[in-house]
């Protein structure tokens, strides 16, 4: 057996929920949701080092590539409606920038093209994000996300 073959049948140590386990690499984000029974209602993070926001581990079938102890953690995720579609918002904020994403995934962007981003929250909260701006997100907080070229 190559040296390359031995390496993808090696096991990695990995922790999820403080739990350690043992899987190959590359592996799934289902199969990993899967080894650690995280629930229909909570959402997978790799740890990240540094300043930077921990990396949402996707219940799909791509490739996710590990390293030896990796560490993964569950947390549950809140519902929020962007433009009438239920999405599963794994963070505490939303920015505009991110709500924008969700409307449109793949633009238009650039040049005059500008959105407003209003939002209201189940207790009749409302207002507005501007670029830069962000919010804390509650369950079922709904965002009105419009393109709204520059006149």
């Amino acid at each position: 057996m190559s040296e390359a073959e031995a390496e993808k049948n090696r096991l990695f140590r990995i922790h999820i929920d403080r739990q350690t386990f043992e899987s190959p690499n590359p592996t799934t984000g289902t199969a990993l949701y899967a080894l650690g029974d995280v629930g229909p209602h909570k959402k997978l993070f790799r740890e990240v080092d540094g300043n930077h926001d921990d990396e949402f581990i996707p219940r799909e079938d791509e490739h996710v590539r590990l390293k030896e102890d990796d560490h993964f953690y569950s947390q549950k995720a809140t519902t929020i409606f962007v433009n009438g579609t239920p999405e599963a918002w794994p963070h505490r904020k939303i920015s505009y920038d991110q709500a924008v994403k969700l409307a449109f995934p793949h633009g238009p962007t650039g040049g005059d093209i500008r959105y407003s981003v209003s939002w209201t929250k189940p207790d009749g909260q409302e207002g507005s994000l501007r670029h830069g701006q962000s919010v804390v997100v509650v369950e079922e907080m709904i965002f009105d996300v419009r393109n709204t070229d520059k006149s």
